[in-house]
């Protein structure tokens, strides 16, 4: 918490790593309590393959604060602050929760990923879920109207990175995987006993892939027939 409030790197996990996922989402929710801003989305991530064999789910979750969201039109830039230790790109859909699932919205975003630990992804699934899912911030873009009635034809996200292109994906069976994401998210807060009132948003996981980046770099992340989201990385400054 420290680390994340003077916007500086660490040089390694701070004390005991969990050994356990209960553990690690046990100081996730501590940290949750005393982190001052309000909890208004949840990360969706997925577990490396080389740790399925230790831990039974393949995905984790991590909170997002309200602070930490921003909503951005097509092509125009968004700024967004990372920490020094790690940082990513993740081009993503995004549920906003309505009051009902039915009421359900679908929107293309962008997940910035950050950490003050520079081996976050290596160190493995418990860090991840300690340290906010490794998260720090979300990028919310255009909704996508009548997302489940679409049945659209296959397409391509990419994401590029200060020019170069760095992940591509065909998409065939929209919004499969996103819909799965938000099940898991659903079936967590519930035996965490975490309530999801509407307006929550739940970023369904990458896309493309993490694609590891750093303050000063610029990003498209072209979601094909729903537009483009632009994102900028500025250092994150020490809390006021």
């Amino acid at each position: 918490m420290a680390a994340r409030h003077e916007g500086a790197a660490l040089p390694g996990f701070p004390g005991d790593l969990p050994e356990t996922l209960e553990q690690a989402y046990a100081v996730q929710q501590r940290s949750m309590q005393v982190w001052p801003d309000d909890v208004m989305g949840w990360k969706v991530g997925g577990v490396p393959a080389a740790y399925l064999d230790r831990f039974s789910q393949s995905r984790l979750v991590g909170p997002i604060f309200s602070r930490k969201i921003v909503h951005a039109p097509c092509d125009q830039e968004t700024d967004m602050p990372v920490l020094p230790g790690f940082a990513a790109v993740e081009g993503e859909f995004v549920f906003c929760l309505g009051e009902t699932e039915a009421d359900d919205r679908l929107h293309i975003g962008i997940e910035v990923a950050s950490s003050p630990l520079p081996a976050i992804n290596d160190i493995g699934p418990v860090a991840v879920i300690c340290d906010f899912g490794n998260n720090n911030g979300l990028v919310v873009g255009p909704e996508i109207p009548d997302w489940r009635n679409l049945n659209p034809e296959p397409f391509t996200v990419k994401t590029h990175i200060d020019g170069e292109l760095i992940g591509t994906k065909e998409i065939t069976d929209f919004p499969g995987d996103a819909l799965v994401a938000l099940r898991f998210l659903r079936e967590h807060c519930a035996q965490y006993n975490i309530p999801l009132p509407a307006g929550t948003y739940c970023s369904s996981g990458a896309i493309t892939g993490v694609h590891e980046s750093q303050a000063g770099s610029r990003s498209v992340a072209d979601f094909g027939p729903f537009g483009r989201l632009l994102l900028s990385f500025s250092a994150a400054k020490p809390a006021a």
